[in-house]
């Protein structure tokens, strides 16, 4: 392949990656219009972004089989096609089941495509040195995307409606399918044993885990049918790991767990996707629902997180050269731990110059972390492995996702829902009526906005703002776990380390 070639084809695979990423946070600012305009509560907000989230990490694995068994190429396109499909129908949809729909269709193509496009830039790329800077590149468009989203999410949802954050894929895939329709080649196809017993199993857990986790509040906890839905839960995920054991071939081969380094980046992986993306969201809520800023201005205000994970990712390239990956990753964990703590603090009232500065560590954290994460995890396997550890690695941040969306949206609602009923108390309400007050509330918005009436309005707003705070403090325990992992099992030895800085020196 030409030199002009190889640049579309990897224009186009970071293109791909981008869409992906972008996806699971550029609907946020979204969230107040379209519960606006379906009449959706909390839990059915927790599908538009959790249903994407979903598909993407219970397909991952599966699509990279697929690569393998039918050629990249081949289901690169073929996932492209169904993700930008399912973005057109999202931005379409007339009524939340179509939208949630057109999103688990983005999260089937997202499986397909993503694992392709590592395993593509290999072969684009077969000098390590060139190698090395192209993967750096891909990761850092995923280090960006995160937090663009909702920043670009602000500027459309304002301009153009809810609708623009999805139908914005229908041209950049449309572009992405043609340029790599003509630059990309097939590679060989590898003949591997299908695992569809451990598919359907990891479908199955992740699956029921989720639901469970997102009606919860809704049904109660101690109701029998969410009782019922745990244990099959546990019992479809003691089954995967059974199945994983015995399997010739297994999906996920739970051997590379014994090696202490790799589970430790995988948990790395998944405790800092488990309190991102949620945090993004509720951030996100907090500054319509709560703050009332538009779309647009609220868009705006996400820039802190922007601008210092685009000026951290280099950085962190540079530190996991001289010093080894797990400085940048304990001090980017530490940094957005603590950033999601200082969180808990802001009001209802509270200026936003006083409290954007914690915005700053979080995003710059977030850069710090997730490319010397992955280099990490890539360094502590055979070469032979890397195509499985990648995808791992992937279902690891895809499933922290998802259980992160489900479990803090649950913190977050139980706290709302807690808060509301004390404060609803002190306003002199019936039994009956403070339970409808914290139903319409809970069910029926996630704050107050412009239309708060009065002493109402007030312990609505103060009472999310609670449940808010509840789940920063678990997203930022999240990281601050992570950190601790990071030094326990990721730090190398001091003399590792030293013959390390003696090569970046010379």
């Amino acid at each position: 392949m030409d030199g002009r070639g190889r640049t579309w084809a990897f224009a186009a695979l970071c293109a791909a990656q981008f869409m992906s990423m972008l996806d699971l946070t550029v609907v946020n600012l979204a969230l107040p219009s379209i519960r606006r305009d379906f009449d959706a509560g909390v839990s059915e907000l927790q599908w538009v972004v959790g249903s994407y989230v979903l598909a993407f990490a219970c397909l991952l694995l599966t699509g990279g089989s697929l690569g393998d068994r039918f050629g990249r190429k081949r289901v690169f396109l073929t996932g492209l096609a169904v993700f930008t499909a399912g973005s057109l129908v999202s931005g379409a949809a007339p009524n939340l089941a179509a939208l949630v729909a057109g999103r688990v269709g983005q999260g089937i193509g997202a499986a397909l495509f993503v694992p392709a496009t590592l395993a593509i830039l290999t072969q684009l790329y077969p000098e390590p040195g060139e190698r090395a800077r192209a993967i750096g590149l891909w990761a850092g468009v995923s280090a960006v995307a995160l937090p663009l989203g909702p920043v670009l999410g602000g500027v459309l949802v304002d301009r153009f409606g809810w609708p623009s954050v999805f139908l914005l894929n229908g041209p950049v895939g449309a572009a992405a399918l043609a340029a790599s329709w003509r630059s990309l080649a097939e590679t060989p196809l590898v003949r591997r044993r299908f695992d569809l017993p451990g598919q359907l199993l990891g479908i199955g857990w992740l699956g029921c885990l989720t639901y469970t986790l997102i009606e919860a509040e809704q049904a109660g906890w101690s109701s029998l049918p969410i009782a019922g839905l745990l244990g099959a839960a546990a019992l479809l995920l003691l089954g995967f790991l059974t199945a994983e054991h015995r399997a010739v071939q297994p999906m996920l081969p739970l051997s590379l767990f014994r090696n202490r380094r790799f589970a430790a980046c995988n948990a790395v992986l998944f405790a800092g996707a488990f309190g991102l993306l949620s945090s993004f969201l509720f951030l996100s809520l907090f500054l319509q629902q709560v703050q009332e800023y538009p779309p647009f201005q609220a868009g705006l205000r996400m820039l802190p997180l922007l601008l210092p994970a685009a000026a951290a990712a280099p950085v962190a390239g540079r530190l996991a050269a001289r010093y080894g990956p797990a400085l940048p990753m304990t001090v980017g964990q530490a940094a957005t731990g603590t950033a999601l703590l200082a969180l808990t603090a802001i009001g209802a009232d509270t200026p936003y110059a006083l409290w954007a500065f914690a915005l700053v560590p979080l995003g710059a954290g977030v850069g710090l972390t997730m490319t010397p994460t992955n280099a990490a995890l890539m360094g502590s396997v055979p070469p032979e492995k890397a195509g499985i550890a990648s995808a791992t690695s992937m279902v690891s941040q895809q499933v922290g996702n998802v259980l992160g969306v489900a479990v803090i949206g649950a913190v977050v609602a139980a706290g709302f829902s807690s808060a509301l009923t004390e404060r609803a108390a002190g306003l002199g309400l019936s039994a009956a009526n403070t339970r409808q007050l914290v139903h319409d509330a809970v069910e029926g918005s996630l704050g107050t906005g412009p239309s708060a009436d009065g002493a109402r309005g007030e312990a609505v707003d103060d009472s999310f703002t609670a449940g808010v705070h509840r789940g920063f403090a678990v997203s930022g325990a999240a990281y601050l776990t992570g950190a601790a992992l990071t030094v326990i099992f990721v730090a190398e030895p001091r003399g590792a380390r030293s013959r390390r800085e003696r090569l970046a020196a010379e």
